[in-house]
C-alpha cells in the first residue's frame, strides 16, 4: 500500500532533502502531535531505501516502534527488528531498534560496527535525552534525521544545538487546525487550591501535588460532567495514588472509568488501552504512561489534572485530544484544566521553536500567558481577544480601546488638544499610544491634584508628586501641603 503524503508534508520532505543537500548532516524536524511525522520519516525512509541506503529507525518506546512498523509496512518496505532477544544482527537495509537495546550492548564491537553501518539514522521524539549516547557513537559522515512535536530541552540537558546543526519546522498548529487535519480545542480553568504546592529541581513537587488534588475527586467528576458528559476522556494525575482515586470516583458515579501506570503489567496495559479505544469505558486515568506514543483519534477531553512547569509535558498531554475522527463527526476536543497549565499559552498559540535552550527562568505557579474567562460560557480565551470564539460572546471595548479609537482620527494637534483637556486616566492612554516619554505628561499636569493621581495611577513611591509637581508647576510646596488631606486613592488602572 503506498503512502501519501499531505501537501504540507511533501513539501516539509522536499525542505529536508534540501538541507540536507546543503552539506547538513543532522537535522531535525518538527511537527505538532497528529501532523503526521511518522509519515514523512516512513516516506523519507522509502527513497533513502529506493537508492541503496541503509537506514535504522531508533525510537525509546514500545509503541512509538510498533507505531514506526505499522507505518513501514503500509509502505511495502522491508524492514527488520533489533530488540534485547536478537542473536544475530539483521543485514536489511531498513531497521528498528529501541534505543535501550543498542545502549546496552553498544560496547561490543558487533554492534557498534552495526550502528555506524547505517546512512541514515531516524530517531523518533528527538528531544529525549535517552538518545544522548546513541549520538556519541555514531560516526560524522552518517546523516541524523530527529523528529519530535516539542523539540525543547531546559536546565542542565544537552542542548539540541550539541547534536543537530539544522531544524525545520513544520506548520503551526493553528494552520493544521485551519486546513482540516487538527480540531480545535476549548480550555477550561478550573481552581484548585494548590498554594502549598513547591516547586523542587524546576518542577512542581510530585507529592505537595498529590496532596493538593486528594481533595477535588469530586470536583473533577462534576465539572466532567458540566463540560464533557459523554466525551471518551484521558486524565493526566499528579500521582499514581490521585490516578486510582480520581478512576474510583468516576465509577462510583457510574462513569465507566479505568487506571493504567508504568507499573501496570504489559499485557494488562495494552488490553486496557485496546478496551478504551474500543468504547468499554469512558474514561481512562494515567500516571506519566499516556503521553507518548499512544494514539487514540477518538478522545474528545484532556483532564489535566496535575500542575507542570515543562511546554513539552504540557503539549504531548493535551496533544492526545487533537486529532480528527471522522467516524464520531469529531470538530473539537475539550481541556480541563485543574492546574493553571495555560500558564504555557493555549494548544493553538503559535510557537517559534530552536535548537537552543530557552533561557533559564525561575518557574512560577502563576500564569505568564494572559488569558480570561469567557462570561457567557467561561471558556479560556486569550486576554486580548474582543470575541469568545465558541459562543460567540462579544466584549465591551475598554476604556483605553474607545481613546485609541478617538485618536485614529485625529491629526497631531488635535491629539494635543484632546490631551489638554483629558482626565488623568485618559491623558496617560494617549501617552502610552502615542509612545511618549512621561515627560510629555508632566508637561500637561495642571495642578496639585493632577500630580497627586499621576503618582497614584503610575504607583510612585509617595513624594514623587511633591517633587516633580513643585518643579513643574513652580511650587515650593512642604510634605504637609501636598499630603495633609490623607492619603489619595490608587487610580484604578485602565485596561
Amino acid at each position: 500500500m503506498k503512502i501519501i503524503p499531505r501537501p504540507y508534508q511533501e513539501t516539509d520532505i522536499s525542505e529536508i532533502r534540501k538541507i540536507y543537500a546543503q552539506g547538513k548532516r543532522r537535522v531535525l524536524y518538527q511537527l505538532a502531535t497528529g501532523g503526521g511525522k511518522t509519515v514523512v520519516f516512513t516516506v523519507i525512509t522509502s527513497l533513502s531505501s529506493m537508492r541503496g541506503k541503509r537506514v535504522l529507525i531508533v525510537t525509546d518506546r514500545k509503541e512509538l516502534r510498533q507505531q514506526g512498523g505499522r507505518s513501514i509496512r503500509r509502505a511495502g518496505i522491508e524492514y527488520e527488528e533489533v530488540t534485547a532477544k536478537t542473536k544475530r544482527l539483521p543485514n536489511a537495509n531498513v531497521c528498528l531498534s529501541m534505543v535501550e537495546t543498542l545502549k546496552r550492548r553498544m560496547h561490543r564491537p558487533d554492534y557498534l560496527s552495526f550502528i555506524r553501518s547505517f546512512d541514515l539514522i531516524i530517531i523518533d521524539e528527538a528531544h529525549a535525552q535517552v538518545f544522548n549516547k546513541l549520538f556519541d557513537s555514531l560516526e560524522e559522515k552518517q546523516l541524523v534525521l530527529g523528529v519530535t512535536a516539542t523539540p525543547q530541552r531546559t536546565g542542565k540537558m544537552r542542548e539540541l544545538k550539541e547534536d543537530y546543526d539544522a531544524m525545520h519546522q513544520g506548520p503551526q498548529i493553528g494552520e493544521l487546525i485551519n486546513q482540516g487535519y487538527l480540531v480545535q480545542a476549548e480550555h477550561f480553568g478550573i481552581p484548585v487550591d494548590t498554594s502549598k504546592v513547591r516547586i523542587t529541581a524546576g518542577e512542581f513537587n510530585e507529592g505537595d501535588q498529590g496532596e493538593a488534588y486528594k481533595k477535588v475527586y469530586g470536583g473533577a467528576v462534576e465539572n466532567w460532567n458540566l463540560r464533557a458528559k459523554g466525551k471518551k476522556t484521558v486524565a493526566f494525575c499528579a500521582t499514581v495514588e490521585n490516578s486510582i482515586e480520581l478512576c474510583a470516583e468516576f465509577n462510583a458515579h457510574g462513569i465507566s472509568a479505568v487506571h493504567v501506570d508504568g507499573d501496570t503489567p504489559e499485557a494488562e496495559r495494552d488490553e486496557i488501552f485496546r478496551d478504551f479505544d474500543a468504547g468499554i469505558y469512558m474514561i481512562l486515568c494515567n500516571c506519566g504512561i499516556a503521553t507518548k506514543g499512544w494514539d487514540c483519534p477518538s478522545v474528545e477531553c484532556v483532564i489535566l489534572y496535575r500542575m507542570t512547569t515543562s511546554l513539552v509535558l504540557y503539549l504531548q498531554m493535551i496533544g492526545r485530544g487533537s486529532r480528527k475522527c471522522d467516524e464520531i463527526g469529531k470538530k473539537l476536543f475539550t481541556i480541563l484544566d485543574f492546574g493553571g497549565n495555560y500558564r504555557h499559552g493555549f494548544y493553538d498559540t503559535p510557537r517559534l521553536w530552536s535548537l537552543s535552550s530557552p533561557k533559564k527562568r525561575r518557574a512560577k505557579k502563576d500564569g505568564e500567558f494572559p488569558v480570561k474567562k469567557c462570561p457567557k460560557c467561561e471558556a479560556l480565551i486569550p486576554a486580548g481577544v474582543r470575541a469568545c470564539k465558541y459562543c460567540g460572546y462579544v466584549y465591551e471595548p475598554t476604556k483605553k480601546e474607545k481613546v485609541f479609537a478617538i485618536l485614529e482620527k485625529m491629526t497631531p494637534s488635535e491629539v494635543n488638544r484632546y490631551a489638554a483637556t483629558a482626565a488623568v486616566d485618559e491623558m496617560e492612554i494617549v501617552r502610552e499610544v502615542k509612545g511618549y516619554k512621561v515627560g510629555w505628561a508632566l508637561h500637561r499636569l495642571k495642578t496639585m491634584a493632577d500630580f497627586l493621581a499621576y503618582e497614584a495611577l503610575k504607583g510612585y513611591k509617595k513624594g514623587w508628586a511633591l517633587t516633580n509637581g513643585n518643579r513643574y508647576l513652580g511650587l515650593s510646596g512642604t510634605w504637609e501641603e501636598w499630603y495633609s488631606f490623607g492619603e489619595i486613592t490608587k487610580v484604578e488602572e485602565v485596561e
